[in-house]
């Protein structure tokens, strides 16, 4: 399964992706593709996409049953908590915790996450 998730995008991106992936609601998109595809459908949005954002979630084996990137994020910032992704807003809550915990603030606006089990991220 792939859930994309579109916000302030052009209007041909939406189009496009409907051809692979039905609209269920505003700016949501859902099917069932192949790796190939998915990997496609990303590179497309991430080339369309201007000053908006893109969320791609897709179903997995392992905890917590899905993986998730996000290109686009401005006030906010993709992370891994033990294993769940979360996105966390960026404002003075966000300092304090990046301070009481030693976090480093990411200034990345696209996240790659492996949040399978791996614990590898990537930001391109």
């Amino acid at each position: 399964m792939l859930v994309m998730i579109l916000e302030s995008v052009p209007t041909v991106l939406r189009g496009e992706l409907s051809r692979w992936l039905t609209p269920v609601g505003s700016g949501v998109h859902v099917g069932r593709v192949s790796a190939l595809v998915r990997e496609e459908l990303w590179t497309l949005a991430v080339s369309k996409v201007r000053s908006g954002r893109v969320i791609q979630i897709w179903s997995r084996r392992g905890e917590p049953g899905y993986d998730l990137r996000v290109h686009g994020l401005v006030s906010s910032t993709l992370l891994d908590l033990e294993g769940i992704p979360m996105i966390a807003i960026k404002d003075a809550a966000w300092r304090e915790a990046c301070a009481r915990f030693r976090l480093h603030a990411s200034s990345s606006t696209e996240v790659e996450g492996d949040f399978g089990g791996n614990n590898e991220s990537q930001s391109q």
